[in-house]
């Protein structure tokens, strides 16, 4: 019989040894936390340009039977081909309006053009005219002045002698400062007209010329401002012109052609991810319509580290977990990638987030029913787990590198 004391031993002994198995499973067991269920995400783009006739499409709903898009490469109507044929008539009626009026701009403005020539040549006849006149008139007030210094000279030498009075002498002064006064505000003048002459040859005109040349000189400057505001209306008309030229031809051939229509369809195993159309809406040749996931072909994008990824294999089996749910799902690995390649994101509907830089990538691929049937949550896509790997313990995940 076993005393009381070796019975209390053994059930503290059993009793310790209950979660040894969860133990030493746990041991064996490689645990990431940071996982995402994912899915390959599937763009479909408009095949011919075109207007958006039917479109079937949510996201989150299974598409059904038949087309879930439908384009037609019509986006005109045969109204609207005649009223743009109007528009481009009445175009050609104002280009036309413009290249008269171009054309009578330029008729004034050469017959302005003469007619500032014509008052000019009339101004430096007039300005020679004055200018002979007053050199005449120089020669004229020279020889006065001569005399007049000839006169004060002759009386200062008789007023020694006693012959003529100072009032004589001081006639004869004043003479002489006249003439000479004379002589220098003929030249002074002179050289005015000459500096005339010389603008008007620049064809600068005073305000104390002609009143005609200076009208004529602002109409003529008007005019010019006007032609060259004209020569740019009839610029941008002809650019208006030949696009809309270009744009018929382009509508009439697309009318003549025969109607082209892409139509839409996709699998069973579709779930709609996002709609980028609208009825109605006119898409480019290329243009994204609306993308889908495969919910057949599910996902788990898990990152582990760079150290960890060389003890996981294509085939590697997992169980994955997800946050808030207490059921596993078996899946197998299918690709490994390290930190350093290029991971086409942009192929994924989700993938993980708050990654460290020697973070790789593992895709576990998964197969359960309840998960791709839930598509009103887009088949759990994006939801976090947690990624089990089978036979991979602390004891491969620290001292592997010495045990290979």
């Amino acid at each position: 019989m076993l005393n009381k004391k070796w019975v209390l031993w053994l059930l503290i002994g059993f009793i310790a040894l209950l979660p040894m198995p969860a133990m030493v499973q746990y041991l064996q067991t490689f645990i990431v936390r940071n996982a995402v269920v994912t899915a390959y995400r599937y763009e479909v783009r408009a095949a011919i340009d075109g207007v958006v006739e039917i479109l079937d499409a949510r996201p989150g709903e299974i598409p059904g039977n038949g087309p879930v898009l439908v384009l037609r490469n019509r986006r005109v109507t045969a109204a609207d081909l005649e009223a743009l044929e109007a528009q481009h008539r009445e175009m050609k009626k104002y280009h036309a309006f413009l290249l008269g009026e171009l054309s009578t701009l330029e008729t004034r403005l050469n017959e302005s053009q003469e007619l500032l020539w014509d008052y000019r040549a009339l101004l430096e006849k007039d300005l020679d005219q004055t200018l002979a006149i007053l050199a005449a008139r120089q020669e004229g007030e020279a020889a006065r002045l001569t005399e007049a210094d000839q006169i004060r000279t002759r009386a200062a030498r008789l007023l020694k002698t006693s012959t003529v009075a100072q009032a004589d002498i001081d006639r004869a002064e004043a003479d002489f400062l006249e003439a000479r006064a004379r002589f220098n505000a003929t030249g002074l003048e002179r050289h005015q007209m000459e500096h005339r002459r010389q603008m008007l040859q620049q064809d600068l005109f005073l305000s104390d010329f002609s009143d005609g040349i200076l009208k004529a000189q602002d109409l003529t400057n008007d005019l010019q401002m006007e032609i060259l505001h004209a020569k740019r209306r009839i610029q941008t008309t002809e650019t208006k012109l030949a696009q809309d030229a270009a744009t018929l031809a382009a509508l009439h051939q697309d009318m003549t052609q025969k109607l082209t229509t892409a139509i839409v369809e996709l699998p069973d195993s579709a779930v709609i991810w996002d709609v980028d159309v609208r009825t109605g809406m006119e898409v480019t040749k290329g243009d994204r319509m609306l993308s889908y996931i495969d919910r057949s072909r599910l996902l788990v994008d898990v990152a582990v580290d760079d150290a960890t990824i060389a003890l996981i294999h294509p085939g590697h089996r997992v169980r994955i977990r997800l946050f808030g749910s207490n059921r596993s799902i078996n899946g197998k690995v299918i690709q490994v990638m390290g930190s350093g390649s290029n991971w086409p994101d942009h192929r994924f509907a989700a993938g993980p987030k708050d990654k460290s830089v020697r973070d790789g990538r593992v895709l576990v691929r998964i197969d359960d029913g309840q998960l791709s049937g839930d598509t009103r949550r887009f088949c759990g896509v994006g939801r976090t787990a947690y990624a089990e790997f089978e036979g991979i313990g602390l004891i491969e995940q620290y001292f592997g590198t010495f045990l290979r």
